[in-house]
């Protein structure tokens, strides 16, 4: 498992795109948060009775993390240019002469997702208690499952993104198809469904790989409206391993199955 570890991390630590959408994504976290912040201290200064983004302890964990769902594109990017430019260098090929086994490849890409998946959990962490502290008198874990829960949905994201590398081979169609799936293709999909097999109770859309691991982080205001009728954090716990599983799965048996 270090080998291969060892031979990701040469791939990348050269690799300037890599390094770039890593820093977005650090950037952007707490840039959004820091702007978020802001306006939540103003409104706090004004006495007004509003609560839009809470950054006070337990409440800046669900913050952080439903924050950090919106950037969860950067670490998919990623996932999807280091597969894609295995084939476009044929370094995949290079790797199984070199002695590598081809379930050994995909291994080295799912350790990579998880590695990707630890960063960025901990940079919401981090940023939490940043945040928290700077908002909140006393420091508390309670609440802190959000987080877990964002290492969750970043797998979702990252395996999503995978299957999509190895299906399609190509950065440009993946990621395409990545960005169309998870912002558009999913809600009509699953609205249509719901009108015309389940009656329109809105319900089915959150047993999709990436909408059920958002719903387990639902938005800090307006969620009792909005998720109404989503199904418990269990079930979506579970939905979300059943499909990291799932995309591990087919990653392994299309890239066992392939021509090289």
């Amino acid at each position: 498992m270090a080998h291969l570890l060892k031979l990701e991390w040469l791939k990348v630590k050269h690799y300037r795109a890599f390094w770039i959408f890593l820093a977005l994504y650090v950037i952007s976290l707490y840039g959004i948060n820091q702007i978020a912040f802001n306006v939540q201290g103003e409104i706090k200064k004004n006495n007004m009775p509003v609560t839009i983004f809470p950054y006070d302890f337990p409440a800046v964990y669900q913050t952080i993390a439903w924050v950090s769902s919106w950037l969860l594109y950067f670490p998919g990017m990623l996932m999807i240019l280091v597969i894609t430019n295995e084939y476009n260098f044929k370094t995949h090929r290079q790797n199984i002469i070199d002695g590598l086994t081809r379930s050994q490849f995909v291994l080295a890409k799912i350790l990579f997702g998880l590695i990707i998946a630890v960063i960025t959990t901990a940079c919401c962490f981090l940023i939490a208690v940043y945040f928290g502290s700077s908002y909140s008198k006393t420091f508390s874990f309670n609440g802190i499952e959000y987080i877990g829960y964002s290492f969750i949905q970043t797998l979702c994201y990252l395996f999503t993104a995978m299957i999509l590398a190895v299906l399609m081979r190509r950065s440009g169609l993946a990621m395409a198809v990545f960005f169309l799936y998870g912002l558009v293709f999913e809600q009509l999909i699953g609205g249509l469904v719901d009108y015309k097999f389940l009656s329109g109770d809105g319900t089915i859309r959150y047993y999709f790989p990436l909408q059920a691991s958002d719903t387990l982080i639902p938005v800090t205001f307006g969620s009792k409206i909005i998720y109404n009728n989503a199904p418990p954090p269990t079930t979506l716990f579970v939905t979300c391993l059943v499909y990291i599983g799932l995309f591990v799965f087919l990653s392994f048996n299309k890239f066992q199955k392939d021509d090289l």
